[in-house]
């Protein structure tokens, strides 16, 4: 069945389904993939493996990876999580066995180590130690993750968090700059080191009896708004986890987050999301009391900081729309979490939560927008180098080669036609047909590379003009008719979908030459 013209957008395939959300949490990615991988194995509950992954992967991309929000400057998306129950049953929670699953020194080199601190000492040296020792695959310097818990303890026997510490950890959340001791001995390049922010994960195992102690009073509970919280309820297994690393889509999506710097945006669509989550910030004081507007007044920066890693965990600059609502679930959970066990109960929270839920799961629009709004120049791109292709028979005869790269960008347009509209419907599976051409040929003499900026999702009649020259494309991606001179609009382009100006030019100017 052929149906042409559809207004290019994104839609399911009839076989496809949303992820299912575990205990209202909605596992997105290849981090909800880990933790569905890990939970059965380690006893462990999927949503708590999904937040400890969650802040180990926002620590390591730290160094490379800032988000722009509402607040002033650029931030490293830093998830900080805290795991609060008994601390001697089990002895520790979730974090241990999650950093161990995923073998953070082996894949994620960013991270210097992981750092016990409960002094503002113990994380000067922390922060320090990684400053010194740069990682081999960034130029960046190297983040620190905190574990174990931020409170000592006094004399008296009563778990404290010092208030050095408080701050200092404060102002690391935040991206802030904080001077070590020290710092007039320090030389030229140790102070200008001093000026970089640093990069500090959290992800803690916090006792009841220490998080009970929290102060409530305004402006002294700004730490613990930054965190989230949540109510510990597996036991994790003594040992080594079952479990052979994280997805190989994650330790791709590493390697492509440090390779440069990257900044990440909100789509239009998943600006909107986000914008219901944060009304809940500005609810009204009759409604929440002090410790509950405590764990809602930074819920829009922890929502986009999440997305934001979950975005990355993509390769994608761009926050969609669906990674809002899955950062929201999260957020959710642990809002609820942290009344649960501040005995406060959750009554006067269903009225607000209900209503970003709503807005939240809305219709959004679609988040393929035109190649202009979407297009970035060649200057702006530093990624792998180019490696061509050997041109093998299979290759040769096969137009819809089945690999990671082909099936990223088809699924992008979900079988849509990025020259025409056209989609091809099966009555099977997949049910749609659509071929992955490349701009710049494969094989000899062409020497094209088999990577996502050199493929277009096109249809067969598409694809065979584009091969033979019949369709060209514009420095600013317009489809030309080579035929009869005619511009026919311009190319669909995915906002995640990065397409190289180079190979665009070659392929025009091989045509070019033989007319």
């Amino acid at each position: 069945m052929l149906r042409s013209s559809r207004p290019p957008g994104p839609h399911r395939q009839p076989h496809e389904e949303k992820p299912m959300p575990v205990d209202g949490v909605t596992l997105h990615g290849p981090l909800g993939e880990f933790a569905r991988e890990l939970s059965p194995l380690d006893d462990l509950y999927a949503e708590e493996v999904y937040a400890a992954a969650l802040s180990v992967w926002s620590t390591a991309i730290a160094p490379t990876v800032k988000v722009q929000s509402y607040l002033p400057g650029l931030r490293p998306p830093l998830v900080w999580t805290a795991f609060v129950g008994d601390s001697w049953d089990p002895p520790q929670g979730p974090e241990l066995s999650v950093v161990r699953a995923l073998r953070m020194r082996q894949n994620f080199t960013s991270v210097a180590d992981c750092n016990p601190v409960n002094t503002v000492v113990h994380l000067f040296a922390a922060v320090d130690s990684a400053r010194r020792y740069p990682s081999l695959h960034t130029s960046a310097l190297r983040s620190t993750l905190l574990n174990s818990s931020p409170f000592g303890w006094t004399r008296g026997g009563r778990p404290q968090l010092q208030s050095e510490l408080n701050h200092a950890l404060r102002q690391a959340w935040d991206g802030s700059n904080f001077l070590s001791a020290g710092r007039e001995k320090r030389t030229p390049v140790q102070r200008e080191q001093d000026r970089i922010p640093p990069m500090v994960g959290a992800l803690w195992s916090i006792d009841e009896g220490a998080w009970n102690q929290r102060p409530c009073a305004p402006g002294n509970d700004a730490f613990y708004s930054r965190l989230l919280p949540f109510k510990r309820r597996g036991r994790p297994r003594a040992g080594r986890p079952a479990l052979a690393g994280p997805p190989p889509a994650l330790i791709d999506a590493y390697a492509w987050a440090v390779s440069d710097q990257r900044q990440v945006q909100l789509s239009d669509a998943a600006a909107a999301k986000w914008g219901a989550v944060r009304a809940l910030e500005s609810a009204p004081s009759d409604t929440l009391d002090k410790e509950q507007a405590a764990f809602t007044l930074r819920v829009g920066e922890h929502t986009l900081r999440i997305a934001a890693g979950l975005a990355v965990a993509e390769m994608s600059t761009v926050i969609h729309h669906d990674m809002i609502e899955a950062a929201w679930s999260l957020v959710r959970r642990s809002i609820l979490d942290a009344s649960d066990l501040s005995k406060a109960g959750t009554s006067r929270f269903e009225e607000p939560m209900a209503r970003v839920g709503m807005a939240v799961r809305a219709t959004a629009s679609s988040d393929i927008t035109p190649a202009a709004s979407s297009w970035h120049t060649e200057e702006s791109e530093a990624d792998l180098p180019d490696a061509p292709v050997q041109r093998r028979t299979s290759v040769v005869q096969t137009q819809d080669r089945d690999t990671r790269v082909t099936r990223q960008v088809k699924n992008w347009y979900d079988g849509t036609c990025q020259f025409c509209g056209t989609v091809l419907e099966l009555p099977v599976p997949p049910y749609t047909y659509s071929e992955a051409a490349h701009i710049q040929a494969l094989g000899a003499p062409h020497h094209g590379p088999d990577r996502i900026e050199n493929i277009l999702c096109l249809c067969p009649n598409c694809h065979i003009r584009f091969d033979r020259g019949a369709r060209v494309l514009t420095d600013d991606l317009r489809v030309i008719d080579a035929v009869t001179g005619e511009d026919l609009g311009a190319l669909t382009v995915h906002p995640q979908h990065r397409i190289r100006l180079s190979y665009v030019q070659q392929h025009r100017a091989r045509w070019d030459s033989n007319t």
